[in-house]
This record gives structure tokens, sequence and C-alpha cells, in this order.
């Protein structure tokens, strides 16, 4: 063995476990052990030894290898276990190791104990790498079924969500002809502002799905984040999105320390947040506001955005996230904005939360890991 064994030894006989300490030192194996007798003793030993294997007599005046096993199985312990006891029934040695003991070594023939816990160790080694690898396998084959999911539905919805303002313009175009020859002014100048606003959701659609496209190819890298300058462009660059003027921003930044993540995903992350804010505001009050409060930790940026806009009704905020998905009849975006909203956060290693009230506003928690230590 390369490194020094914790061994956790269930023995009520110094001499027997002398005899072990001989049997392995005589093999150069370096070991530190500690020996118990009782339930309790052992109970505890398992938590403050963190053994890297257990040996266990089988028969102990109050307590039993039997036992011993089930507690190393009620808590999850992923230790090679196994039973060095005197003379036992070959029926029993089965029995043992069917209930999850990884070998047997009669107190006779301790020769065979060295590797008996090397094979024990290096088979539970085995067993975790297959198990990590199955988990890595199923979590590549869950992304990949989602991916193919999401593919389907993109695919679907993209060509609805094209097409359709495109049936429109060239509705609009036909009409716009007819009327051309009969010179009527005023339905031109409508139409034209249709057709307009049928190309801003045609070139919307298209800037969310190269923006979706553009943050699932972004690189980690990740720089020191200045709240106040990103909010400041993204408000210049909304300037003319369709809402109100006056629309007040309050805007808090606590000081903290300093923050590291991937600029571009959270200014995108940002910019989809405030320019719904800003669409979705309520006509109906007087004073419509977006409050924006940062927190810097040191294990991460806590962001909570709140307006007092339209909200969403309960029943819809369970899908509020899903691809193209509108919350609203008033809606005449893509449905990606928050889908790519959540689908960012997640690849920062973040959350993010909805609280919503239809008629009262909208708040969104996020929470996004400093990478500062990374």
């Amino acid at each position: 063995m390369e490194t020094e064994l914790r061994i956790l030894m269930l023995e009520d006989q110094e001499e027997d476990a002398g005899l072990v300490d001989w049997t392995l030192q005589k093999e150069k194996i370096a070991f530190i052990r500690t020996r118990v007798d009782t339930r309790e003793e052992f109970t505890k030993a398992i938590d403050t030894v963190k053994p890297d294997v257990i040996l266990s007599d089988h028969a102990l005046p109050q307590f039993n290898s039997i036992e011993a096993l089930e507690i190393c199985q009620e808590k999850k312990i992923n230790v090679p276990f196994i039973l060095v006891t005197g003379a036992v029934s070959e029926e029993f040695a089965v029995s043992c190791l069917k209930r999850g003991a990884d070998d047997y070594v009669l107190k006779s023939n301790l020769s065979r104990l060295p590797l008996a816990i090397h094979h024990a160790i290096q088979q539970r080694k085995d067993e975790n790498t297959r198990k990590e690898q199955e988990q890595i396998l199923r979590r590549q084959n869950e992304e990949l079924k989602k991916l193919n999911q999401e593919l389907d539905l993109f695919v679907y919805s993209t060509s609805h969500n094209l097409r359709a303002p495109l049936r429109s313009v060239l509705g609009l175009l036909n009409l716009s002809k007819h009327e051309l020859v009969l010179k009527n002014v005023e339905s031109l100048s409508r139409y034209f502002t249709m057709m307009e606003s049928s190309i801003g959701q045609l070139d919307n659609t298209l800037t969310l799905i190269l923006e979706y496209s553009r943050s699932s190819r972004l690189e980690n890298d990740v720089e020191e984040i200045n709240f106040k300058k990103i909010l400041q462009s993204i408000f210049i660059s909304l300037k003319y999105i369709n809402g109100p003027r006056a629309i007040s921003r309050i805007i808090t930044v606590h000081r903290g320390p300093p923050f590291f993540c991937n600029k571009m995903r959270l200014g995108m992350v940002l910019l989809n947040l405030v320019s719904n804010a800003i669409k979705y505001y309520d006509p109906l009050k007087e004073d419509p506001y977006l409050k924006m409060e940062v927190f810097l930790e040191p294990e991460q940026a806590r962001i909570t955005m709140e307006d007092n806009g339209i909200g969403i009704a309960g029943e819809l905020q369970p899908r509020v996230f899903d691809m193209f998905y509108r919350a609203t009849e008033k809606s005449d975006g893509s449905g990606l904005g928050l889908y790519i909203v959540k689908e960012t956060v997640e690849r920062m290693k973040g959350t993010i939360l909805l609280h919503s009230e239809k008629g009262i506003g909208t708040t969104f928690t996020i929470s996004i890991p400093n990478f500062q230590m990374a």
C-alpha cells in the first residue's frame, strides 16, 4: 500500500488484534489501527476515524458483525467490510457476502488478510469509478434527450415565429399594391406601420436565436464585474424600446468584495430582464418603476429586480422559463427571452427565482457564484 491505511477493527481480544497487526506489518503495510468492541464505540469511530477498511470479528459479547455491517449500510459508508473471525460454516460466510460484506478471512489463515484487504479496496475503487462513469453517462444521456426535445421544439416554434411575420408582410404588401392603384395614402400608411411591426417581431426572434446560440458557445472566461457600468450600458441600449419614457430606475449596488464572472453572460441576463420590465409595464399606473439591488458577497452576487408592471398570473408561472412560451397575450416577443435567461444563469452555475402577482408586479432573484477563487 502506498499510503497509510486507517483500519477500524471490531475485536474484543487484544491478542487477536495483535496477530492482525503482526500479519500486516510482515507484509510491510503501513497502517493506523483503532480497536473497538461495543456498538457505541463502533458507531462513533466510523465518523471519527473515517476508516479505509473495516475488519470485524463476528461474535462479541453484546454485538456482532451482522449488526456492524447493518450500521455501515444505514450510514451509507462506502468502505470495505471484511469479516475476520474464527471457524464459521460455509453457509454463514456466503450469507455475510450476500448481506454486503466484501470478504471473510479465518483467524487460522491470517496470511490471506493482506491480499484480501488490497483486493477489497481495489474492488471498491473500481466500483466507484464504474458508478461515476454511469452517472456521467446518465447525465449525458439526459442532456442529449433534453437537447433533442428542445431541438424539435426549436425547429417547430422557430419556423412558426419566422413564417408568421413574413406571411403578414406578404399579405400587407399585396394589400398595399391594391391601395397604391387606388392612391389611398391613408391605408398605405397604416399598412406600412403594420409591416414595420411584423418586421420588428421577425428581427427580435432572429436576435434572440443568435443570442441563444452565442450564449451556448461562450467560453467560461471571467473578469471583475462593475455592475453600475453594465447596467448603464444596458439602459442606453434600450433607450428607444417601446415603453414609458419616465419609468423610474432605482439601482443600488451594495459595497462588497470584488465579484468575478463571465461578463457577456451576465450582461445577456440583465439585458433580457430589464427589457421585459420595460416592455410589460402597467400603463394604468402613474409611477412605473424598476428597482434593482445587488448584494456582493465572498461566495456569490445576489441580484433582485423588482417592477410594478402587469405581473404574471400564478397558474402561468411554472412555464415562464419554457422555450417559446408567452405568459401574456400582450406579448409580441418570441417567447425565448426568459428561456435564455434561465439557461444562461444555469451555465454560470447560478439560480433564478420568480415571484409575481398579476396586476401587482414581478420580482426576479438571481444568485451567481463568485469565480474569484476558481
